[in-house]
């Protein structure tokens, strides 16, 4: 099966018929992923996809087939008296690569950080995916378009955040879900059309349950017009359009308000035990490093939603990130309100499906606070699927004793760091890695430990400065240099980074500004 032919199955399955060719709908997939990068190989010149939107303007990039290319001489140890000099003496070695493989793959094409997948189509941070185009941080999925952070969904188009989804369309914040089309904030619902804040539902649309033949009859209805108008316009409204309901985004007022809850015990016993761990000091009141922590995790804020109480709000959030504060309510109130309103629908009326949504626009509430679970702990984290002693965590999926972080995912003792962190533990500062342990500002990367500012390492251990390498033990600038020498190398850079923490609570460089500090060394 190739990916069209994927895409026409999992069409036929929502829409009853085809809606034609993958590729042009692919500026409207698009909208539904996070945010990535389409870089030039400084070797060939080709595409290059790259997972993360923190790589700097001036940075070097490179295509993983083409790693073998680049030649170095062996870093030189015996010149490296500073980390100012370590600094300079890797500097032309700090080439990140996109359409970068794990595991095993097969007829995988623009894809980056992809994990064990066959048959997926431009997409990024996935993880386990079979049939599927224009994915980003999404694992464990089959015959999926324009999906991204639902793991377990099948034959599903446009879903977002959330966890297993069959046969879904326009659907986001959600868990266990099957057959239901523009969906936000429902668990264990099946058979629904324009579902809002329900529970274990069945056969609504616009929240109003009808009787199970009734609403065939209208979901067949309602699906083939669907399906038309993909087919001729090649795309949908959306669930932040129903949100406007034709008003301007300009024209509609937002106010923050304070996003500061206490910070958990256990929350602060891990952030002390990772830094006693990670970069050999214990630090204390996590707070004082917030700002540091934060710089590139998706960021969170509250406003004031709705009905006057204070609700998230995600901007970067792919299409749910546009849904204006008025329309934003609490967890509780979404659901409080889904039970209390609902469109209305005559004896024996047929609705068009423009003529529902202007109903819909009129009933529906949104909210993008989510739990479902066993959880314990999780302070200002709005999205949780079983998680403990959390705190300002935007999605903790089986996940603990963490803070400051974007995603964390069946991983503990996670502080700061973007975007996907899977099956990770005591790490500080990683971006979209899988299987990584006692680490510090690691990029891309995968099945490695006790390493520092790496990017594109696989299967390596005691590393610092390494980039696009696999099976690597006590390296430095991807040179084998022995323990003693390694170890000799990690105390200077421990200093540096403990002395920029006690001075400032904050570590200026990364593994995203080595090129700036190369150069300002030279």
């Amino acid at each position: 099966m190739d990916i069209q032919q994927a895409f026409d199955t999992t069409a036929k399955i929502l829409f009853g018929e085809e809606v034609g060719r993958l590729q042009d709908f692919a500026p409207y997939l698009k909208e539904a992923m996070l945010p990535y990068q389409m870089k030039k190989s400084s070797v060939s010149g080709k595409n290059v996809m790259v997972s993360s939107p923190y790589y700097l303007p001036e940075a070097t990039f490179v295509s993983q087939d083409e790693i073998s290319l680049l030649k170095f001489p062996p870093l030189n140890v015996n010149e490296i008296k500073d980390i100012d000099s370590l600094f300079s003496a890797v500097s032309e070695r700090t080439i990140y690569c996109g359409n970068k493989l794990f595991g095993r793959n097969q007829d995988v094409v623009e894809v980056d950080n992809c994990i064990d997948c066959t048959n997926v189509l431009h997409s990024h941070n996935v993880f386990n995916v079979k049939h599927g185009a224009y994915l980003s941080g999404t694992r464990e999925g089959e015959h999926i378009f324009g999906v991204t952070g639902y793991p377990g969904a099948q034959f599903s188009i446009r879903t977002v955040e959330g966890v297993g989804a069959k046969r879904c369309f326009e659907t986001f914040y959600g868990t266990n879900l099957a057959d239901t089309y523009y969906a936000l904030n429902c668990i264990g619902c099946q058979d629904c059309i324009f579902a809002f804040n329900l529970r274990s539902r069945r056969h609504c649309i616009g929240n109003l349950e009808l009787p199970k033949d009734r609403y065939q009859k209208l979901k067949a209805k309602l699906t083939c017009e669907m399906g038309d108008e993909l087919r001729a316009k090649k795309r949908l409204f959306s669930l932040a359009d129903i949100a406007f309901a034709g008003r301007r985004k300009e024209d509609i007022p937002e106010e923050k308000v304070a996003y500061d809850g206490p910070v958990p015990r256990k929350v602060e016993e891990a952030f002390q035990s990772t830094t006693q761990l990670v970069i050999g000091k214990r630090r204390k009141a996590i707070k004082d490093y917030a700002v540091w922590l934060s710089l590139r995790a998706l960021k969170v804020k509250k406003v004031k939603g709705a009905f006057g109480s204070p609700t998230y709000k995600i901007d970067e959030f792919p299409i749910t990130g546009q849904i204006p504060a008025d329309r934003l309510v609490t967890l509780e109130e979404g659901i409080d309100y889904s039970l209390k309103n609902t469109i209305r629908l005559k004896q024996g009326e047929e609705p068009s499906l423009e003529e529902l949504l202007s109903r819909v626009a009129k009933v529906a509430y949104f909210s993008v606070e989510f739990v479902d679970g066993q959880n314990e702990d999780c302070v200002d984290t709005p999205s949780i699927f079983t998680g403990s002693n959390v705190y300002k965590v935007w999605d903790v999926t089986k996940g603990k004793n963490s803070a400051y972080s974007t995603g964390v995912v069946e991983s503990e003792h996670i502080f700061g760091g973007y975007f996907r962190i899977l099956k990770c533990q005591f790490c500080i500062n990683c971006y979209d890695s899988t299987s990584i342990k006692g680490c510090f500002e690691v990029d891309q990367s995968y099945s490695t430990r006790d390493s520092y500012l790496c990017h594109n390492v696989e299967n390596c251990e005691n590393c610092i400065l390494c980039f696009n390498v696999k099976s690597m033990r006590y390296a430095v600038g991807n040179t084998e240099v022995g323990k003693e020498e390694f170890m000799r190398i990690k105390k200077m850079l421990l200093e540096r980074i403990n002395s920029e923490l006690d001075r400032g609570r904050n570590v200026p460089f990364s593994v995203f500004s080595l090129p700036r500090v190369a150069k300002s060394r030279e």
